[in-house]
């Protein structure tokens, strides 16, 4: 049996890392639309509008991309 408090704790910090779409820069702090809704996380890269970011730990950095494409 955990207690309340951290049992609280463990659902508004989830450890599993975000992936959405930026729809919104200002600055280093970026809106991000995931399948949560959307986020607002701060960003030490360089994104725009429409790119694909992961958020770690309040950190938004740019999400790996497939670098090969097979034709289907």
């Amino acid at each position: 049996m955990s207690f309340a408090l951290k049992e609280l704790s463990r659902l508004l910090a989830t450890d599993a890392p975000v992936v959405g779409a930026v729809v919104g820069v200002d600055g280093s702090v970026v809106r991000v639309a995931t399948e949560r809704g959307a986020v607002t996380a701060r960003t030490l890269d360089a994104v725009n509008g429409g790119d694909r970011v992961q958020i770690k730990n309040g950190i938004a950095t740019k999400a790996p991309v497939a670098k090969q494409v097979f034709p289907v």
